[in-house]
Parts: structure tokens; C-alpha cells; sequence
């Protein structure tokens, strides 16, 4: 199995649940701190029965249908109730963390669950399928979403127990004697806590109790107008958690995730008390998709800084159980900012859905933070860099985050100040650029191959950018240009093709961003060039120009007339924090 991909097993009884995660076996006492609070119009159901810990449907919060207390009853109708005092009875699903190192999801009552819920009138071997005509949440106090309900269904029931199904997805081909589950293609999560799990597929089947009581009237029996039921949840469930290790996201967010596999992973299955009827799986109907962000209903989930914080919010995609092969597993994430959108595969050789259990995916995201390096750029020789405390720097990006404007009250350097350029041929000691290399030793970096990598993925100043220049390690103390010349007293321009064809080696090397450049106050250039500083003054204009090194989607080269009034970071190698 994949680091990346974990189990919990949720299970479907009573008050405590119990959740088998790894090879540890918790209680869930409602310590959850994540809800997806599932929309739907209620059923009407009193509390008394439990469902199987899986995740559940819900609708959009403007779509909401609030409960009926006045509708008028046509015929006689019995209510079968639902109790929320349990996890294991609730229908839309709360995602959370358990504890340091164990997930868990609880399921609540919503407000459409009565049109996905059917009892049967019949036999076990002719059903009469009747959907429920209402439902009402017995807490006092729930609006969209409920730990207790109470069903209605129309007629009477009068024998001890009844199967009860619970339906999801698309109802337009069930009839009164064949049900079917409709898991959805296109699956959304409108917010960190609203998921539409319902709609996406969920079901499950329960039992129902007939209650024993005694009756004004008629003192006690069983009446058949109380029955009580326990909800097993019959689909499966993905989870998907990314996280960057490596750095900050901040204006990046998970906003899709899909699944592909050689099996069918939607369309409609016949679903009887026996669960989803895998048998009939439909054909070529192999991806499904998981939208987290819609027009109007938020930006997706935010992208955690390590595998503990990323169980805080989740997005869970609702399945048909079985075997699956060939799975490709895509994470997409968005800077809403620039509309940059970019995608992490996980290919996977199997996966095992079973009914019925929760399969949480993590995703470690290796999407390196440049940020630290937006405060060392600088002018050429400056005793301090471009920007500082005093005057900050502009966060204003543009539309792609390929620049910052430069500032209206000038504040960037200007002659005079300690963030003007040195006139010396070479760095003074102590400021920035004193750190990069000297020319001769700079010149071997075009001695070996370099890579350009398109799929390389960086953030900077909480911006996603993609594609890096992957060079080679230098070392310090040559006396002499790779070409046996001594460039700090001859001007010299040279550059290496990248090869992009290829898989780039690791060892020996590493990736140079493509961090832009200050010109007159501007940030330019970022994502399409990369400037850095080389500790040495072009010989044939000391005072005014400079050698610097450039990268980019073609090559890295070697220049010697650089404008030291640009403000470029140090080329000292490897920048990654």
C-alpha cells in the first residue's frame, strides 16, 4: 500500500463508534472538529435508530427545502425515526480528527433526505417501494442539519419490521418495484463544511424496530404507528488530504480531485437490502470528479503546511464498493489570484473499496516555498537590499503573478541611500552580493548539461508558479573561466542550451527559479526569467554595469552587461530553504 493512502474503517452501531484505523481500534465521543453538514429536505423521522459512519449527501444552502410542519396528510401516515444521539445513525457526514493520529466521519439528518428514503410495502421477494413523504427534525434547535429525525411515510405498518432503503443520487429510473443508486459523475463540496453526499450516491439499508408502548387508550402493545430503525451505509468513501511540507500556500487552494480506473466509477446500479449490486456495473464510465469550488460558494480547501493540520478539512468523494485497477488518483490546485491551475497524479495498482469504510488519501505536496528570497534582492553591491522595513516592498501582483507595479511614492532606491549600487569591480564586504560567486567560479555552470523541468512547481510570496532551470553544482576557487581565460579583466557572454526532452538527474544538481528582476521600483519577469547577481563588475564598465546570471525556459547563460541599478538576488547555488 502507498504511504500515501490510508484506512479507516467506520462502523455502523450505536452510541460510541468505534473506528478501526491502521492497526488501532478508538472510540469516536463526538470530539470531531470538521462537519460537512449535508443539505437536504428533512424526513420525517423521530430519534431512534443508527447509521453506518460514512460519509452522506447535501444540497446547496440556497436550494434548501425546509420542512412542511403544516402539510396536510392525504392518507394515514406512520413515522419511522431515526436517532441522532448516535454517530452511526446520521446520514450527512462530519470529517474530522479523532485524535493526533486517527480520522473518523459522523452523519446527520438533512433537510431532503425524505426524498431518498423508501420503505417497503411488499415482500422480500415482490417489494412495493414507497418514499417517504416528509421529514422533521427532533432537535429543537436544527435548522439545515439534525442528529434526530423523524420519516413519514403515507399508509399504514403494522407488522413488527421493514426494510427501509436509503437511495442517493438521481431517483427518475427507480420504480415501486426496482431501486437504483446513481452515483454522480460530477460530485461537489460547496465549502469546507457543506458536502452534497447524497446526491452523489450515498445509501444505505436499515431494519426497522416496531415500538413497544403504551398507548392513551389502548394501554401497552405493539400499535405499529412508532417504529425506529439502524442505518447501515452500503457505498464507499474517499477522503482527500494535500499538504506542503516544504511551505506556505496562501493564496492556493485544493480546489478538485478526481479518480480514474479501469472499472466503471459511476452511473446507476441496482441497490437492494443487500447493498449496491456491483454486478450490473455500467460500462466505459471511468472518472469521477470532486469539485470543491464552485462560482459563489468559496475558493476550496485550503492546502495544509503538514499531515496533521490537512485531517482539519477534507474532501470526500462517494463510490461504488468493489476492485479497482490502473487507478489514477489527480489532486488539482488553484491560485484563485492569477487563475494558474495545476494538477499532482498518484497512480495507484489497486484499490480496494470496501462498504461501508472511509479510504483516506494524503497527498504530500513537494511544492518548494522561494518566499525567503524575495528579501534578498538588491542592487548590485547595495549595502542594503532593494526593499526594506523602512521602505517595503509592494505585495500588490498582478493578474498571472508575473510582477509587482512599482509603488506610487517612489520608494524604491535612488541615489544617494544605502540601497544605491557600488561603482567597485567588486562587491564591498558584507552586503548581499558579496555572498555570490566570483565570475570564473560562476562560468562552470555552463561546463555540464541543464535541465528544464515544466512540471517543477513553486510558490512565491504565496503565489504558485511552474517550471524550473535544474543546473549544476559548482564549487568556489578557480582562478580561471571553464575556457582557461580570466573573465573578471575580459568581458564575456556565453550560454547552454537546456535539453527538456529528458529526465533531468537530481544528484549533482538542483533547480534555479525563474524569480524576475526590479526595474525602476517594478517587480518583472517572474515565472519567465531568472536574474542573479555574480560577485564581479563588467571590466569594460566598472561604474554602471555588472556580470549576472540568467535562466530560463531555453538555457542559462552568462552576461557581463547588467544595469546595477536592477535588483536581482545573489547567485550563491542551491536557494531552496
Amino acid at each position: 500500500m502507498s504511504p500515501w493512502l490510508e484506512t479507516s474503517t467506520i462502523g455502523p452501531h450505536l452510541k460510541n463508534m468505534v473506528i478501526n484505523y491502521g492497526q488501532e481500534k478508538i472510540k469516536n465521543n463526538h470530539k470531531l472538529t470538521i462537519m460537512l453538514r449535508l443539505k437536504y429536505k428533512l424526513l420525517s423521522f423521530l430519534p431512534v435508530c443508527a447509521l453506518a459512519i460514512m460519509p452522506m449527501a447535501c444540497t446547496e444552502e440556497q436550494n434548501l427545502a425546509q420542512p412542511d410542519n403544516n402539510q396536510e396528510e392525504l392518507e394515514p401516515a406512520v413515522s419511522f425515526t431515526g436517532s441522532m444521539n448516535s454517530p452511526s445513525s446520521r446520514t450527512s457526514g462530519k470529517y474530522g480528527k479523532i485524535d493526533a493520529t486517527n480520522l473518523g466521519i459522523t452523519f446527520y439528518w438533512t433537510t431532503n433526505d425524505h426524498e431518498h428514503m423508501y420503505i417497503n410495502r411488499g415482500t422480500d421477494t415482490s417489494p412495493i417501494w414507497e418514499r417517504a413523504s416528509k421529514v422533521s427534525f427532533t432537535d429543537k434547535d436544527a435548522t439545515t442539519h439534525s442528529a434526530n429525525a423523524s420519516f413519514r411515510f403515507k399508509g399504514k405498518y403494522e407488522n413488527k419490521q421493514y426494510t427501509m432503503l436509503y437511495v442517493g443520487g438521481d431517483q427518475k429510473q427507480s420504480s415501486k418495484s426496482k431501486l437504483y443508486v446513481d452515483f454522480a459523475r460530477i460530485q461537489k463540496q460547496t465549502s469546507l463544511d457543506d458536502g452534497e453526499l447524497a446526491n452523489s450516491g450515498d445509501c444505505g439499508v436499515a431494519k426497522t424496530t416496531c415500538d413497544y408502548y403504551n398507548k392513551k387508550g389502548k394501554g401497552w402493545g405493539y400499535h405499529g404507528d412508532r417504529h425506529t430503525f439502524k442505518l447501515e451505509h452500503k457505498a464507499a468513501y474517499v477522503t482527500f488530504m494535500p499538504y506542503n511540507p516544504r511551505g506556505h500556500m496562501d493564496n492556493t487552494y485544493f480546489v478538485s480531485a478526481q479518480i480514474e480506473a479501469k472499472e466503471s466509477l459511476y452511473g446507476k446500479f441496482p441497490f437492494t437490502e443487500k447493498g449496491v449490486d456491483v454486478s450490473k456495473r455500467p460500462l466505459h464510465q471511468n472518472k469521477v470528479t470532486l469539485n470543491l469550488a464552485t462560482k459563489g460558494m468559496g475558493n476550496g480547501l485550503p492546502i495544509a503546511s503538514n499531515k496533521e493540520d490537512a485531517q482539519k478539512h477534507a474532501g470526500i468523494m462517494v463510490l461504488p464498493p468493489g476492485k479497482y485497477t490502473d487507478v489514477l488518483v489527480k489532486f488539482i490546485i488553484k491560485d484563485h489570484s492569477t487563475g494558474k491551475r495545476f494538477d499532482v497524479k498518484k497512480p495507484y495498482p489497486v484499490l480496494n473499496l470496501e462498504t461501508g469504510m472511509n479510504q483516506p488519501i494524503f497527498c504530500r505536496l513537494e511544492v518548494v516555498d522561494f518566499t525567503p528570497s524575495f528579501n534578498y534582492y538588491s542592487m548590485w553591491g547595495a549595502e542594503d537590499p532593494y526593499y526594506t522595513l523602512d521602505a517595503k516592498a509592494p505585495h500588490n501582483w498582478n493578474k498571472n503573478a508575473t510582477g509587482i507595479p512599482a509603488p506610487e511614492d517612489e520608494r524604491w532606491p535612488h541615489d544617494g541611500d544605502t540601497r544605491w549600487y557600488s561603482e567597485d569591480e567588486d562587491a564591498p564586504a558584507g552586503v548581499l552580493t558579496d555572498d555570490a560567486f566570483t565570475i570564473n567560479d560562476a562560468s562552470y555552470i555552463l561546463a555540464k548539461d541543464c535541465y528544464w523541468d515544466e512540471d517543477y512547481l513553486w510558490a512565491f510570496d504565496g503565489h504558485l508558479q511552474k517550471g524550473a532551470l535544474w543546473v549544476p553544482i559548482i564549487s568556489k576557487g578557480h582562478a580561471t573561466a571553464l575556457d582557461g581565460k580570466d573573465w573578471a579583466s575580459i568581458p564575456s557572454t556565453k550560454s547552454k542550451t537546456a535539453i527538456s526532452d529528458e529526465e533531468h538527474p537530481i544528484v549533482g544538481y538542483y533547480p534555479l527559479p525563474l524569480i524576475g528582476r526590479y526595474v525602476d521600483g517594478a517587480l518583472v519577469e517572474v515565472g519567465t526569467a531568472g536574474y542573479y547577481w555574480i560577485n564581479r563588475a563588467d571590466p569594460s564598465s566598472a561604474d554602471s554595469k555588472a556580470y549576472y546570471l540568467k535562466v530560463t525556459k531555453t538555457g542559462v547563460s552568462i552576461h557581463h552587461d547588467g544595469n546595477k541599478e536592477w535588483g536581482c538576488t545573489p547567485f550563491t547555488g542551491d536557494i531552496r530553504p
